[in-house]
């Protein structure tokens, strides 16, 4: 269990993360967040147990950014000043996602296992955050109202499930081989 210090510590870091990550979608910052994420990462994997612990972060990344890769796809979410691989999402949204990913055991855990609450709070958030990308001008969602039905969507659908993925991961990692 985390105490109290590291679940504030991670909650406080998201924010942060979030804004650096917004500001370095502006032209000549991307490779900024890069370093971000390694520093982040460094410091977050200090605190687990194995190694086998950041499996899960790997799996809720590389799921949340299938979600916007599809929502990218569609044009229901576009990226401004996003040229070094416009087959893909930006490398800040896939450092978000790694971002989102390690508050999943420490500052969001307290929602697992609330499948409903959580789809409540990702599908009223998770929005509210895009919107405020939006108005920051880092992304845009094209097609209003099918733009923002697919974020609200896919994150009161994407909350509860990594969650759920976290969840399953610590039941293996606690009873399984050390």
């Amino acid at each position: 269990m985390a105490s109290n210090k590291w679940v504030v510590f991670n909650f406080v870091s998201f924010q942060l993360w979030w804004w650096a990550c917004i500001l370095s979608a502006k032209p000549g910052l991307g490779w900024a967040v890069l370093l971000l994420m390694i520093a982040a990462c460094c410091v977050h994997l200090q605190w687990i147990e194995s190694w086998r612990h950041a499996l899960p972060l790997l799996i809720t990344t590389l799921l949340g950014c299938l979600l916007d890769q599809i929502a990218y796809n569609l044009g229901w979410l576009s990226f401004e000043h996003h040229h070094t691989w416009p087959a893909f999402i930006p490398l800040w949204m896939i450092a978000l996602w790694l971002a989102f990913s390690m508050t999943l055991n420490v500052s969001m855990r307290w929602l697992q296992g609330r499948t409903i609450l959580a789809a409540i709070l990702g599908g009223m958030f998770g929005p509210l955050a895009y919107l405020g990308a939006q108005q920051l001008k880092v992304i845009d969602l094209p097609s209003s109202s099918w733009s923002l039905l697919w974020v609200t969507v896919e994150w009161a659908v994407a909350m509860p499930l990594l969650l759920w993925i976290r969840r399953r991961f610590n039941e293996t990692l606690s009873t399984g081989p050390t």
